[in-house]
């Protein structure tokens, strides 16, 4: 019986007494690296129980026959899930198909089976993840990651964002996990199920802590909850800011930040008072109080440069010490208040107003044309009714001046019908106004001197020890958070859900935060190494870079098979496709260069260095 084997654009056939096979490697064996250094699979399977005996292994112990393979472990299991979503992920049901065109024994040894791995194993496997508890095991790969490479997490980001799913996801109230129900969706889609991912990282993008709650959950409360868990991930509060958009700033947020001892940076939002306070004592500051923070150049030759300009002035803020047991107690916190003017906020802001007046004055010009052909009987009920409508459509930076003039109608005949031979008719006399449109010029330039501001708010004292611009720059490096949701919610990442337990969509997402952890680990690690080394590798169009993203990385290894070809004793294993970038790449990354060729030393990865 003959079967074609196709890889990624190659076909062989292949008979089954014929041990000739083309596997795939690509980028696999760096990852499962990385991973066996962090020590994924050992923390589960430490956490998790080992499966007992099933009907099959006690029929076999009756008859004397030998004991039917055991499953993989959970650990294991998580190991192929990761390496299928940084991939591209499939779906559970299909990730044996996936696994059978990987060389299996050289990631997991030759006793590993991908039949193995059914979608009622992997979601046994789900299952058991949410049991030892997702938030307890993240803590521990936290916790590797640290004391394995130099990781920073002395500036943390926190953003939340919606996953949107479709279709059935009803379930008892008993069962525990988030429920997938309508919120406010940030995409913008009211109309499907979503579930609320938030996310802290540190300033690299590596994830520190995630979570998945119901699609009704509250921001604040989400951000509640990561202060809890970073409180637990034994971090140096006194060392670590916390950087956080608008959401991050109210009373309980902050007073649980400065409870625990945490440093916060965040944008105040327009709804506090204390915001436009902050901007007028800031704007009364001289010339002098106002000092460059950043400058940058366009986004391209024609664009201007970008400049940022602050001034530091003092705030007191009204805080609430944490109390399960209430609302909290009361208290005031001193904090620093940034106002900052950007150059290239200013000109958005600008072209917003301008759009904004003359929006306004085009409406304002219908509605005058409708005002001016009202008539009056005296000159004071037009004047009133001017009056009346100068206040009613009022506009900023547009000046309306009103004048009532006499006016006469053309005669009527108060009847119907022609007028009779020798009646006549008198004119009416009577009132109108008429507003005329002017620009006000000063109250433009008033209102220019708010474009382009904005203010941020920390708790740690603006000195030379944190200069003003060192807080703009955490402040801007909220982006990374911003990435990890793109690559999180990526079509080929969320869209084959395909799940409709809570326990099991939890346990998905903590496979997906520890995908992104291991996707920018790869990418930091790369990064370093060139910059130390002064190297570069082809990135796309084969433009040589310093900042490759892991993406980069795993389209250098997409030709690199694994082809086993029978012998008298036994078999050979022959790489194909190999280059010199790919031994360039494990050199930078600290790997054997015989990662690739010896199955054996891979399955007793060395721990990988720190850079």
């Amino acid at each position: 019986m003959a079967t074609v084997c196709q890889t990624r654009g190659m076909s062989l056939a292949q008979d089954e007494t014929d041990a000739v096979a083309v596997r795939r490697l690509d980028f696999l064996p760096i990852a499962l690296t990385f991973l066996r250094t962090l020590r994924v699979a050992e923390i589960i399977d430490a956490a998790v129980p080992p499966p007992q005996s099933g009907p099959q292994s006690t029929l076999a112990k009756a008859l004397g026959l030998p004991p039917p393979a055991p499953p993989p472990s959970v650990g294991r299991c998580a190991e192929a899930m990761i390496l299928n979503v940084l991939e591209g992920r499939v779906a559970l049901c299909q990730m044996e198909d996936w696994l059978r065109g990987l060389a299996t024994e050289s990631l997991w040894g030759s006793e590993v089976d991908p039949a193995q791995f059914t979608d009622d194993r992997l979601a046994a496997a789900l299952d058991a993840l949410f049991q030892a508890g997702t938030e307890a095991l993240y803590t521990q790969i936290v916790t590797e990651l640290v004391g394995a490479f130099d990781v920073n997490c002395t500036r943390l980001h926190f953003d939340t964002t919606s996953l949107q799913t479709s279709g059935a996801h009803a379930v008892p109230d008993g069962l525990p996990g988030p429920r997938a129900v309508h919120g406010y969706s940030k995409d913008h889609r009211p109309d499907l199920l979503q579930w609320v991912f938030g996310l802290t990282v540190q300033a690299e993008g590596l994830p520190i802590v995630s979570t998945l709650q119901d699609g009704n959950t509250s921001d604040s409360l989400v951000h509640r909850s990561h202060l809890e868990l970073l409180a637990a991930r034994r971090l140096d509060p006194s060392d670590t800011t916390f950087i956080g958009d608008s959401k991050s700033c109210n009373a309980e947020s902050l007073g649980l930040l400065r409870s625990v001892g945490f440093h916060i940076t965040t944008l105040l939002p327009q709804t506090f008072a204390q915001r436009e306070q902050r901007i007028e004592e800031a704007l009364q500051q001289p010339e002098a109080a106002w000092v460059e923070l950043a400058r940058r150049p366009g986004d391209t030759r024609h664009d201007p440069e970008r400049v940022w300009r602050g001034c530091v002035v003092p705030c007191v803020m009204d805080l609430r010490w944490p109390d399960p047991e209430g609302e909290g107690t009361p208290f005031q916190a001193r904090f620093g208040a940034l106002v900052i003017h950007s150059s290239e906020l200013s000109l958005t802001h600008e072209r917003s107003a301008r759009d904004r007046r003359e929006r306004q004055q085009s409406k304002l010009q219908r509605t005058l044309e409708r005002s001016h052909k009202a008539h009056y009987a005296c000159e004071a009920d037009a004047a009133a009714a001017a009056q009346a409508l100068l206040r009613e459509v009022a506009v900023t930076g547009l000046t309306l001046c009103a004048s009532v003039f006499g006016d006469t109608l053309a005669p009527r005949r108060p009847g119907r019908g022609r007028p009779r031979k020798g009646e006549t008719l008198s004119p009416q006399s009577v009132y109108r106004f008429r507003i005329t449109i002017e620009q006000d010029l000063q109250a433009q330039r008033v209102e220019a001197q708010r474009h382009g501001l904005f203010v941020l708010l920390t708790s740690r004292p603006i000195d030379s020890a944190y200069p003003a611009d060192r807080v703009l720059a955490d402040y801007q490096g909220q982006e990374v958070v911003e990435a990890g949701f793109r690559w999180i919610k990526s079509p080929g990442q969320v869209a084959p859900i395909l799940l409709h337990t809570p326990a099991r969509i939890e346990a998905l997402s903590f496979l997906f935060t520890v995908t992104l952890l291991l996707y920018r680990l790869l990418q930091l690690q790369m990064r370093r190494a060139l910059a130390q080394t002064e190297q570069t590798l082809p990135g796309p169009n084969r433009v040589p870079t310093r900042r490759p993203t892991t993406q980069t990385l795993m389209r250098l290894f997409a030709e690199v098979y694994l082809v086993r070809i029978p012998a008298e004793n036994g078999f050979r294993l022959h790489l194909v496709g190999w280059k010199p970038v790919h031994t360039q790449v494990l050199a930078l990354l600290g790997l054997p260069p015989d990662l690739y060729r010896d199955p054996e030393k891979f399955n007793r990865p060395p721990r990988v260095p720190a850079k």
